[in-house]
């Protein structure tokens, strides 16, 4: 008998006397390819063994298999090395010549290095959502120092996110200083409750995209007031880019001539030249843009202090009913409504904590969609989401202990 079978013990009785008893039939076992256009497998047999004492039967077992399977365990390591790349799980299967459900079914086994530690939080956490499977939204956390997931929810469900946060007890959730998000009300309203000490940062992009928008709209209004003929309405029309561009980034010393006007022209003198024609409340609310802008790309005390004063005062003047409020004016009092959120993220201290990485991270989970043409399975899916973005990233983060 083998030399490994001294030690076995029969598995119904616990003697140790056996006898062979033949081999099991031929299979297969598949093995990564060593040629991508050939197929590797190896052909083998088990020996079997019969016990002296009990009669019951056993078969030999090998490292290279798990019992039952005949796919290899190197196999199945390919295989979940290939899920890390922007490939269907129909190409891996087609390629190492393995059924779609066996490439699910590996996917289904990488969950197990995903397991969430409660007794760890980053200390700086981004909030978002996506759009996922069966055209639902899904909830995403982000750690904000070293932009590894933290998690991802089946729902952005204001039940959903304060249960999961719940799990974590409140001196963990005491440590965390500061959470990202956009002006989606719940999430303020759920920060305040499950982070004490956390400061509220709304992301500085959708500041500058709301009031952005208010004064293009408010630019388009004014440019349909004129002849569409005229050359006031074509310099509106045509020079848009530069009414939402930096007043510093302007160029103010190369000229260039423009055939409608009929006249040489710097883009600073296009835009003095349209704050001329334009009425009291584009030309103030122009520099209260102007005013945002600044605040975000040279951040200051003093800048901060000038932006909240401008918000003050449009608060004042729209609690007069004879005030007309512009477009700008109501994208103003909402900042109002977030002021002290709106603060923090102008503030100098927090300026470079932002939902930018969490964005990005938002285009390669529409990469991966693309890839797959979709996804039913939302375990599946999150799943291939934290292969494809642990890739190359350091997992070690702010963490504090309770």
């Amino acid at each position: 008998m083998p030399a490994e079978l001294d030690q076995f013990r029969c598995h119904n009785c616990g003697f140790s006397a056996f006898y062979r008893n033949g081999f099991t039939p031929t299979h297969f076992i598949k093995m990564p390819a060593v040629n991508s256009n050939y197929q590797t497998v190896i052909s083998a047999r088990s020996a079997r063994i019969r016990c002296r004492n009990c009669n019951s039967t056993c078969s030999a077992k090998t490292s290279l298999i798990s019992s039952g399977c005949q796919i290899s365990n190197l196999l199945k390591a390919k295989i979940a090395t290939r899920l890390r790349s922007d490939v269907s799980a129909k190409t891996i299967a087609f390629e190492e010549g393995v059924s779609p459900s066996s490439v699910n079914r590996t996917l289904n086994s990488t969950r197990c290095e995903f397991r969430n530690n409660f007794n760890f939080l980053p200390l700086h956490l981004c909030f978002n959502e996506f759009r996922g499977t069966n055209k639902n939204y899904h909830f995403i956390c982000l750690d904000g120092d070293n932009h590894v997931i933290q998690i991802i929810l089946p729902n952005r469900f204001k039940k959903t996110i304060s249960d999961y946060f719940m799990r974590f007890p409140i001196s963990v959730r005491a440590l965390v200083r500061t959470v990202c998000c956009d002006l989606n009300s719940y999430y303020v309203d759920l920060v305040k409750e499950l982070f004490p000490n956390a400061k509220i940062i709304i992301d500085r992009f959708h500041l500058v995209q709301m009031l952005n928008r208010a004064v293009n709209s408010m630019r388009t209004d004014m440019m349909n007031q004129f002849e569409h003929n005229s050359k006031d309405y074509k310099l509106f029309k045509r020079y848009w880019k530069l009414f939402l561009k930096r007043y510093d980034a302007l160029e103010c010393t190369h000229q260039f001539y423009d055939r409608t006007q009929k006249s040489w022209f710097t883009a600073e003198q296009i835009v003095n030249h349209g704050l001329e024609l334009a009425d009291t409340d584009f030309h103030r609310d122009y520099w209260d843009y102007q005013c945002l802008l600044e605040a975000i790309n040279n951040p200051s005390a003093a800048k901060l202090k000038i932006f909240k004063q401008r918000i003050l005062d449009t608060k004042d003047k729209c609690a007069d009913s004879s005030y007309k409020v512009t477009k700008a004016d109501k994208v103003l009092l909402t900042f109002f409504n977030y002021l002290e959120p709106v603060l923090t993220a102008l503030d100098p201290r927090y300026c470079h904590y932002t939902n930018g990485p969490l964005e990005g991270i938002n285009r390669k989970i529409k990469q991966i969609q693309r890839t797959a043409y979709g996804y039913r399975n939302f375990e599946h899916f999150k799943a291939r989401i934290y292969l494809q973005t642990y890739l190359g990233k350091d997992t070690r983060s702010s963490m504090k202990i309770a």
